[in-house]
């Protein structure tokens, strides 16, 4: 999944110019055969789960594979919700959700299936948005196109691409289609759009290095994308904003800090980040932030064959937890649950972990920590979404315990 950082400028309506931090996903997933036992969806009660959410409803952001990032404010003040349907093989029905707000960082793209299995969130986009359907031989495409604003007065229009696959949907192209500036006008248009190629052309409203020119998209089947080896156009637009001058009436943006400075918040803010220490009187360490709630000495029941007493960590803003449990002396997980730690590790301590269990719209995955007389049973459960996108976090949480041996 990809999870990078490039900038891009863009305007906030009539307040800001920002430069906009591209893929943002939580999309590409890459989730095992979603699940169809679940209540199915409608447009309707979708709608209802969305406006919930946006409105700082935790519950049903959750639902939603965390669609809105309620770390930080709160803004239901949209321009647009679209909620789209469509069906492909096998009667299979998806719906696309698009949430346009007078400031990007707000923005969503998202595409569920009925039983709410997500299937790619975009944050990425910028200005003025709206999407349709590409009917591409027996493969469904959602295009979408955004409009917007940089240094004031350079407008630029992009398109993307997203590819929908049985269980998964991944961003397949994206490239600029036009600058406008005030004294010229730059284009590249499609020309041939099939499963393997994309072929564009380059034009201007003067006479440019760039007029006449082509380039060609190839389709890469290992990466699923539309690939060029020169980006011809892409290239040219950003080189064009990064030299064009001229006196800035709006703040401009060059970095995530400033983007979130854009709403009020002055530091950067990764959902988990190892910073602090939690420390627990039963004997470990765990370092976490403080996005986690901790709740002491409670009965854990969660996929376990009778309930436990332990430590449970609660993160509401990705929808996981980490519960973690001492065991008796010479006890073993497995006498706990009905899952076998086939994998271990030895250091310091001796870890045994299961692996990634598909527990319907969730992952867990079983850690027995021991050391001396002392054994710990940490369980880690995260929405599918969360868990890929956050992945090496949790690594991070789990590689941090430590017992006091």
């Amino acid at each position: 999944m990809v999870n990078v950082y490039y900038y891009m400028l863009f305007m906030i309506k009539k307040t800001t110019t920002l430069i906009i931090l591209t893929l943002l996903f939580g999309g590409c997933s890459l989730f095992n055969k979603p699940k169809t036992d679940l209540p199915a969806y409608n447009s309707r009660t979708l709608k209802d789960l969305i406006l919930r959410a946006v409105s700082g409803d935790t519950g049903a952001n959750k639902k939603l594979s965390n669609f809105v990032d309620l770390n930080i404010p709160v803004n239901n003040d949209y321009i647009a919700l679209v909620i789209d349907s469509l069906s492909a093989k096998a009667n299979k029905k998806y719906f696309i959700v698009l949430i346009n707000y007078p400031n990007p960082i707000f923005n969503r793209f998202a595409i569920y299936d009925t039983a709410l299995n997500i299937y790619l969130i975009d944050k990425s986009l910028n200005g003025y948005i709206n999407e349709s359907v590409i009917n591409l031989n027996e493969k469904k495409l959602v295009k979408i196109s955004e409009s917007f604003i940089s240094k004031d007065i350079l407008r630029i229009d992009r398109i993307s691409l997203y590819q929908i696959n049985d269980t998964s949907a991944n961003l397949s192209f994206r490239t600029f289609t036009k600058l406008t500036d005030p004294k010229i006008v730059f284009n590249q248009i499609i020309t041939e759009f099939s499963t393997e190629r994309i072929k564009t052309e380059l034009s201007s409203s003067q006479v440019t290095p760039i007029s006449g020119k082509a380039d060609i998209f190839l389709f890469d089947y290992a990466k699923k994308e539309y690939i060029s080896q020169s980006n011809t156009f892409d290239n040219f637009v950003l080189e064009h904003i990064k030299n064009y001058k001229n006196n800035l009436d709006k703040p401009e943006i060059t970095d995530k800090r400033s983007l979130y400075a854009s709403i009020g918040i002055d530091i950067d803010l990764d959902t988990i980040k190892n910073t602090g220490n939690i420390k627990n009187t039963q004997g470990y360490t765990l370092t976490l932030t403080d996005n986690w709630k901790t709740l002491k000495d409670i009965s854990i029941s969660d996929f376990f064959k009778t309930p436990l007493k332990g430590t449970k960590y609660i993160n509401d803003v990705i929808g996981s937890h980490i519960s973690v449990i001492a065991l008796p002396e010479g006890d073993s997980s497995e006498n706990y649950i009905d899952y076998k730690l086939t994998n271990s590790s030895a250091g310091k301590y001796r870890v045994r972990y299961s692996e990634k269990i598909d527990s319907k719209k969730d992952f867990a995955q079983f850690f027995e920590y021991s050391c001396g007389t002392k054994k710990y049973l940490l369980i880690l459960t995260a929405p599918k979404y969360s868990y890929d996108k956050y992945k090496d976090d949790f690594n991070n949480i789990i590689n941090s315990f430590s017992i006091n041996c």
